[in-house]
């Protein structure tokens, strides 16, 4: 029973690996496609800020756009102007943001105003280039906050009944949890401070799994937990399909006895 639930939270990690990987592609292609637009790179080298902030907005118009809580732009390394979400107040945070996030294209996870708590950020820096010279005129961030973006996890949990869905970096919960059943306070925090990578705590199952990120683990983990209810669940399943196997077992004796039967009886009458 216990490996077959363990099997049920493997398939449903997979399953939300296999989204957030569709996720970072659409914002990648997102970003990708506002970086090389060639007006975006005129409009920095003019200083046109108002330009700037309606092609960002534009940005955030498209779809996966409302997905992100940064959209900032540099020049000459150095801030320039955003259209960052007003929910975050980010200004003591955007001149080590500009100066430690190199242009890897890739995501990185970002730890953001320190104190009193911080936020962490998963973001990703993409050159903008002069179409005359080919020279670097900027830089595009793009990124959202993960310690309340319960978009993210209502994408990775879409369909899934009886599982409490978690994110944790370097064994920390990140934001909330989104909850399809009840679980404790402590027990999470006790699964959340577990070695183990899947395990039982007072009867709940749990997966704790490093999420895919730039095609390798990252410091970002899933953690999954479902109560008893999906031990019922399978068990009442396991029962369902233990007497549909007898019912058609029976069927298949019945049928082989009455076939018997009237073999039996045709032998009769032909000895007659």
């Amino acid at each position: 029973m216990s490996n077959s639930i363990q099997h049920q939270l493997q398939e449903i990690n997979d399953r939300s690996q296999s989204r957030l990987d569709s996720y970072l592609s659409g914002l990648d292609s997102l970003l990708s496609s506002t970086t090389e637009n060639s007006e975006l790179a005129s409009i920095l080298l003019q200083d046109d800020r108002v330009a700037a902030k309606e092609q960002l907005q534009n940005t955030l118009n498209h779809n996966y756009g409302e997905y992100l809580d940064l959209l900032i732009l540099t020049k000459q390394n150095k801030y320039w102007t955003n259209m960052n979400s007003p929910l975050y107040l980010l200004e003591h945070s955007l001149k080590p943001l500009i100066t430690n996030t190199p242009y890897y294209n890739k995501w990185s996870s970002v730890e953001l105003n320190p104190s009193p708590s911080p936020l962490i950020a998963l973001i990703q820096r993409y050159p903008i280039l002069s179409s005359e010279t080919g020279q670097v005129t900027g830089s595009l961030f793009g990124g959202l906050i993960l310690n309340d973006n319960l978009s993210l996890l209502g994408l990775l949990s879409a369909g899934i009944k009886n599982t409490n869905f978690q994110l944790t970096l370097k064994e920390s919960p990140i934001g909330p949890t989104l909850t399809n059943t009840k679980i404790s306070d402590a027990v999470m925090k006790h699964a959340l401070s577990s070695n183990k990578k899947i395990g039982v705590v007072h009867g709940h199952y749990f997966s704790k799994q490093a999420l895919i990120i730039n095609g390798e683990p990252s410091e970002l983990s899933l953690l999954l937990m479902t109560d008893k209810s999906a031990s019922k669940l399978q068990q009442q399943n396991t029962i369902y399909y233990i007497l549909l196997a007898t019912v058609l077992l029976l069927t298949l004796i019945s049928g082989v006895l009455m076939y018997q039967i009237k073999g039996q009886s045709s032998i009769n009458k032909n000895a007659k």
